[in-house]
């Protein structure tokens, strides 16, 4: 698979991530030739070709689109922010790193006998879960009547790992037509560097093998991305987040 593929793949999960908050949140996804934007308790704009600063400041001030702008790109483009950052109508916001690998079926490592990794099949695992993903992420992402909701859907998994019997660990993924999308990774503080997070995702990556999915997609943030190296993955695409201060 060339690398456009793959940045072609990571942006699918991503949106494929964003259609299911909407048909959860009521957040809408709007979508026009060169950008999506999203509107309700989530709202950015997404970029995936170039367009122009004015008119976009314009639509921002005319309150027709976000004034939070993600621009996704592959590696290989670096000047689509440029523009922007130059008008002085904008400054830069954040930084996501887009990251793939293909799925094979590897002998996992046995994990220190005090963790226990399971497939969220209960609801009191579930719970467990959406605690700990809201916890790590310090907002309440879902109710659990709304984690309830991914949890019937076939197409979204959930991964739990307890220490000594704790919960302290969840992973959620996604399954696209030919990949896995893994949107959330979350370790409780004091876990963490034990692995834990790693194990999670091959958990996810080995039942996308199962349903003959192909590859696995993720975004990361520069301080992460160390460690889905370690786990194969490789950097493809990138999103830089901008804010209107016009």
């Amino acid at each position: 698979m060339k690398n456009e593929r793959y940045a072609d793949t990571i942006m699918r999960g991503h949106f494929l991530y964003w259609d299911m908050l909407g048909n959860l949140c009521g957040i809408e996804n709007h979508k026009e030739d060169n950008l999506q934007w999203l509107t309700g308790d989530i709202s950015h704009t997404y970029f995936t070709s170039n367009v122009g600063v004015e008119n976009t400041a314009e639509r921002i001030k005319r309150g027709e689109i976000p004034a939070n702008l993600l621009f996704l790109s592959d590696n290989s483009d670096e000047s689509r922010t440029e523009p922007f950052l130059s008008s002085g109508l904008f400054r830069k916001s954040s930084e996501t790193i887009g990251m793939a690998h293909e799925l094979c079926d590897t002998a996992l490592p046995e994990p220190d006998r005090r963790i226990n990794l399971l497939r969220v099949r209960e609801i009191s695992q579930l719970k467990a879960a959406g605690a700990i993903l809201n916890a790590v992420f310090e907002y309440n992402i879902f109710s659990l009547d709304k984690f309830m909701e991914m949890f019937e859907s076939t197409r979204q998994f959930f991964y739990l790992a307890e220490y000594e019997g704790l919960p302290v660990g969840a992973v959620m993924s996604q399954h696209g037509d030919d990949y896995v999308n893994i949107s959330w990774v979350g370790t409780l503080p004091g876990y963490r560097k034990l692995g834990i997070a790693g194990y999670l995702i091959q958990m996810a990556e080995r039942d996308g093998i199962e349903r003959g999915k192909a590859l696995g997609v993720l975004h990361g943030y520069p301080g992460i991305v160390g460690a889905y190296r370690r786990l194969g993955y490789e950097e493809y695409s990138r999103g830089t987040g901008l804010e209107f201060c016009g």
